[in-house]
């Protein structure tokens, strides 16, 4: 069965981006440019994994993060920061994220990230 991923950023390039790269190997991608509207896609959606932007333009991504948790709290979700603070890493793991990815991201370290995760 097909792997799906659940794409969350409000760069429309880089959403692009990501999800033809994932896309090659073989991994399904919806994407969202919204937290509300990852939380309405994830909630109808049959999602493996979540990656998702801390900042967008009308949610933080923490918040988004507490919301998909209440909606399923075996979720997998992957945190991408463009500003990471100095404890972005604990701040994410902290939130229920299961990893997180930096900014520009680095498409091995994604793949390899998202391999991990969608065992």
């Amino acid at each position: 069965m097909k792997k799906q991923v659940l794409i969350v950023d409000d760069e429309e390039g880089i959403l692009s981006f990501m999800e033809s790269f994932l896309e090659r190997d073989k991994i399904s991608c919806l994407t969202a440019i919204t937290g509300s509207e990852a939380l309405e896609l994830y909630d109808k959606k049959t999602t493996d994994l979540v990656i998702l932007d801390i900042k967008l333009k009308d949610m933080d991504g923490f918040e988004v993060v507490k919301e998909l948790i209440k909606i399923d709290p075996a979720v997998k979700i992957i945190l991408i920061s463009g500003k990471p603070e100095k404890d972005f890493e604990s701040k994410a793991k902290q939130s229920g994220a299961v990893d997180y990815i930096t900014k520009p991201v680095d498409l091995e370290l994604l793949r390899k990230k998202v391999s991990m995760h969608l065992l």
